[in-house]
């Protein structure tokens, strides 16, 4: 609800009741359209003025609210009320109407100047000091690709081009890694900051060329590999000397990332097609298709409203336009997730760029959709602010947002489906969290949901499969639920199977199998005893079943928790490896006899040079029966047919 809203009902409110100055509907008004005060502090206001006043704030901040909106100006509502129009302003948000439903609709645009963007920004950084307790919510690359990939169909027959592939959140949207094959070569990022491109026939690894930054300041951070381009994400700083007064220097320092793409048809000599530098740290990229989209954050400085280029990001040198920045409902960061969209065919160029004020908690791509999640923490009740961006063929438009009751653990708790959002939150709010779960449409208005799912529990992972849904809660024991959403206005929950410990990580395997990789925890006393493997049948899901279960005992750390392209699963050929601790295991799974471990190999003399570069850590892939286990400087060589046996090595 806008603030529009709250004082045509304290107008109507007041129409009745013969109310005190002190909480008159004039009085009301007045406080909302207070300049000095934020629009969550306004809120806040209302709560302490009396019975009328309360009401219509807990209708804001009491529960769910379907629909949201973004604004080029945290005060457009008070200027349209201080000039008696009372309507938002037309730059800012369009209101529209369903003909369907007769619903009101909102469409967001940008910032109408750059002067609104610094007001935004000084007023999170020298406002009330309670706003600004909060603290900054940076975009990482932990927390914007925090758990598993999903699978595209129900059933996997294997591939027909016979080695692994980048574990993916997404089916169809590539992820940039640190490794990556296409049947005949391994690309290989290097920790000392070269890629080498290697020619790979079973044992036989030969070297045929090395990419390798001229600028010494830059480091690698991840690839693509698209036939004969290859794409290499790169970051860098630059400092420089700014004269503030006479003898006076201030050290200033530029973060970017930049886009580097070759053309590596001849692999002993990569050719450079094109360049693109964008400001801000590396937080994450997709590719879809031949268009390349990045994702930055960017720390501006807010110092003096005519010094631009200090608080408005730039790529390839231009800074965004004032419509092209987003300033969120709710904000609690002064810093940018900043968008761009590079095209392979022409890589020294922006096709679109986009950027929103306060850097993401956590988002999510899908084909069509870039779903970008904050948590605003301005009152008692946690609220997670969603925003959709409309993405194809390199354009990306504004969409629209909603906020949802409760936080969200991961990227996996969001998932698209046939033109609709289904999210799973968890509320930390009241005396015991509870979780629930929504369907919005592509208006992000909230079509269906179950609510206090699991009281007392918060939810630990979550896999959308087509019109059935899957998420794990935990206490000391690990509830799997399954939810019916083939009606999106009437998700169904359709069963719980409680069993020991809980499941992080959660990966469809072939047809009517759940995989889930967790911690083995005791039931009574709460006690940690292991990692844990589980296979669940899912092929009724209102009875899901755990068919077998192994625990890997006195192991603690595991990346593919946190980093799910650490995971090498290929359900066609039936092995899935992972780091655990410092080894390196591959499993297989048999309907009888349960999960096999059949590889296991010891990197403690390499895997802590290599773990802590990034979030890279070791990568294990094939081609054919070759596996490659890549790590510390070397490449690692075994015969998958003959039980893993060494078949040499590579040094890098």
């Amino acid at each position: 609800m806008d603030e529009k809203k709250i004082l045509d009902m304290i107008r109507k409110s007041g129409d009745n009741i013969d109310a005190p100055e002190e909480i008159s509907p004039k009085q009301m008004e007045k406080l909302l359209v207070s300049e000095p005060v934020s629009r969550k502090n306004r809120i806040k206001r209302l709560i302490q003025w009396g019975a009328v006043a309360a009401v219509f704030a807990l209708v804001i901040i009491g529960g769910v609210t379907g629909l949201t909106r973004l604004s080029g100006e945290g005060n457009d509502t008070d200027i349209a009320a201080e000039t008696g129009a009372q309507e938002l302003a037309a730059e800012t948000v369009t209101l529209d109407v369903d003909e369907t439903s007769g619903d009101e609709l909102y469409t967001f645009a940008g910032a109408s100047s750059y002067q609104e963007i610094y007001d935004a920004l000084e007023e999170l950084t020298y406002g009330d000091e309670a706003e600004r307790a909060y603290g900054t919510m940076e975009v990482t690359e932990e927390a914007a690709m925090d758990t598993g990939a999903d699978m595209a169909v129900s059933k996997t027959t294997g591939s027909a081009e016979d080695y692994s592939k980048t574990n993916l959140q997404e089916a169809g949207v590539d992820e940039a890694d640190i490794i990556k094959t296409d049947g005949k070569y391994l690309y290989v990022l290097k920790s000392t900051g070269s890629v080498c491109l290697i020619r790979a026939q079973g044992k036989d690894l030969e070297i045929e060329g090395v990419i390798q930054l001229e600028e010494l300041n830059e480091t690698p951070q991840e690839m693509y590999i698209d036939g004969d381009i290859l794409n290499l994400i790169a970051t860098g700083s630059r400092t420089t000397l700014q004269n503030q007064e006479e003898d006076v220097y201030e050290a200033q320092t530029e973060d970017y990332t930049k886009l580097y793409t070759y053309d590596i048809s001849d692999r002993t000599s990569p050719k450079l097609m094109g360049t693109v530098k964008q400001q801000g740290d590396y937080a994450s990229s997709r590719k879809n298709g031949n268009k390349v989209y990045l994702f930055t954050c960017f720390y501006p400085e807010v110092k003096d409203s005519s010094d631009i280029d200090s608080y408005v990001p730039a790529i390839n040198g231009a800074r965004l336009e004032s419509t092209d920045v987003y300033l969120p409902e709710y904000r609690n960061s002064t810093s940018y997730l900043v968008i761009s969209s590079v095209d392979n065919q022409n890589p020294d160029k922006v096709l679109d760029q986009k950027a929103i004020v306060s850097a993401a908690d956590n988002f999510y791509v899908s084909e069509k959709n870039i779903y970008i999640c904050n948590t605003n923490w301005s009152s008692d009740t946690t609220m997670t602010q969603i925003l959709r961006f409309g993405y194809e063929d390199g354009s990306i438009t504004s969409g629209a947002a909603a906020d949802l009751k409760g936080m969200l653990n991961d990227t996996f708790s969001l998932n698209e489906y046939d033109g609709h959002l289904r999210v799973v939150l968890t509320d930390y709010s009241g005396d015991t969290q509870k979780n629930a779960l929504y369907v919005l449409n592509e208006n992000m208005e909230i079509v269906g949901s179950i609510s206090d799912i699991a009281e007392g529990e918060d939810i630990r992972s979550a896999r959308f499969l087509g019109e059935t849904g899957y998420f794990v809660t935990f206490r000391n024991m690990d509830p799997l639920f399954s939810v019916d959403l083939s009606d999106p206005a009437d998700p169904k929950l359709l069963g719980e199977l409680k069993i020991t410990g809980f499941s992080s990580y959660l990966h469809f395997y072939g047809e009517n199998r759940l995989l889930g990789v967790g911690n083995e925890v005791d039931p009574e006393t709460g006690e940690y005893q292991g990692i844990k493997l589980a296979m669940f049948d899912v092929s009724d899901p209102s009875d899901v079943k755990q068919l077998h279960k192994f625990v890997i005992r006195d192991t603690w750390d595991c990346p593919l928790f946190y980093d799910y392209r650490a995971a090498m699963i290929d359900t066609g050929k039936n092995v899935f490896g992972f780091m655990c601790d410092s080894s390196y295991m591959i499993f297989t799974y048999d309907e009888k006899e349960g999960f096999q471990n059949v590889f296991t190999e010891n990197l403690s003399d390499t895997y802590y040079s290599s773990y802590y570069y990034g979030t890279q850590g070791v990568r294990g892939c094939f081609i054919g029966d070759t596996f490659y286990l890549i790590g510390g400087g070397q490449i690692r060589i075994y015969d998958m047919a003959n039980d893993y046996a060494p078949l040499g090595r590579l040094e890098l």
